[in-house]
């Protein structure tokens, strides 16, 4: 099995600048539908799979010297995001920014986190 370290990650988003430290993407989920009756067997609970969700995506940004904080907007028309990896494949996803907030901590560097949600299926290139 091949590793990598997380360097030299890319990110497209409208309205996203400044210098990227993290993606983090929480992971799709899949509802499961109750479908137990008065005789499923032995009283087990029986399942079926239902709809599914691409989940959120946080990326934290850092800001150079000078410039200002320059984000989507939230609750704004839908964009794509395309996430790059180094020798790995592309993620592409149709999100809407659901948050954004900063860190200024006293002595480190100003960050910006922006979190989006994805509509819809995301796909790996």
């Amino acid at each position: 099995m091949t590793s990598y370290v997380a360097t030299g990650i890319t990110v497209s988003l409208s309205g996203l600048s400044g210098d990227l430290l993290d993606v983090n993407h929480g992971g799709e989920s899949c509802d499961m539908v109750d479908v137990t009756h008065q005789t499923s067997t032995e009283a087990w609970r029986e399942f079926l799979s239902g709809l599914k969700d691409g989940g959120e995506v946080t990326l934290t940004i850092a800001y150079a010297a000078g410039s200002g904080p320059d984000m989507p907007a939230t609750g704004s028309a839908a964009s794509t995001l395309t996430v790059t990896f180094p020798n790995a494949p592309t993620f592409t996803a149709d999100v809407f920014v659901s948050g954004k907030g900063f860190t200024a901590s006293l002595g480190t560097k100003i960050v910006q986190d922006v979190t989006v949600k994805i509509t819809g299926k995301p796909t790996w290139a």
